[in-house]
């Protein structure tokens, strides 16, 4: 009974593997704060992320205490004209696949 046991739970546990994975997509907002020169590294604009939230209700948004996000914000020219301190917010995106989006939201609202 055991071998026949093993041999239906394998098969299924590996078909449940796809929609396991689908569950990992995210779609969170991220708000930050604009740092210029000096705060940056000189003649550098990053934004330094404080808060990581669900991007709406319906949103995935599994993020771990301490875990590494790691992504390249899109260039944007509204970002370089943002005085240091300024609040952004962004709408950090990934897929089934892993492929990750970031899109500016807001600069200073």
């Amino acid at each position: 009974m055991k071998p026949l046991l093993k041999s239906m739970i394998i098969p299924a546990l590996f078909m449940a593997v796809p929609f396991v994975m689908a569950d990992s997509e995210k779609d969170c907002l991220l708000e930050g704060t604009v740092l210029h020169g000096e705060q940056a590294g000189q003649g550098t604009t990053s934004v330094q992320i404080h808060s990581i939230t669900k991007y709406d209700a319906q949103s995935k948004c599994n993020v771990k205490r301490n875990q590494k996000m790691e992504f390249k914000l899109p260039p944007d020219t509204r970002l370089k004209d943002a005085p240091s301190g300024s609040d952004v917010k962004y709408r950090y995106r990934t897929d089934e696949s892993g492929q990750s989006e970031t899109q500016l939201i807001s600069v200073g609202a």
